[in-house]
């Protein structure tokens, strides 16, 4: 597992992570599709937009 904060990636396999999770939280994983890879919760003062550009990954794992 890996989790990011900010700019930065987390690995599991690296160092202890620990997320708690809400009961919405725990309903919408146990709802996604079997292709999804990815669950992201933040603030209504961030645009969907900024959310989608945050969600993409593949460059801080290459520097990890």
């Amino acid at each position: 597992m890996k989790i990011k904060i900010g700019q930065k990636i987390y690995d599991g396999k690296k160092e202890p992570i620990m997320i708690i999770l809400t009961n919405r939280d725990k309903e919408n994983i146990k709802n996604m599709a079997p292709s999804a890879t990815k669950y992201c919760v933040y603030p209504d003062s961030i645009s969907p937009i900024k959310i989608k550009e945050f969600m993409k990954t593949e460059d801080l794992e290459n520097k990890s």
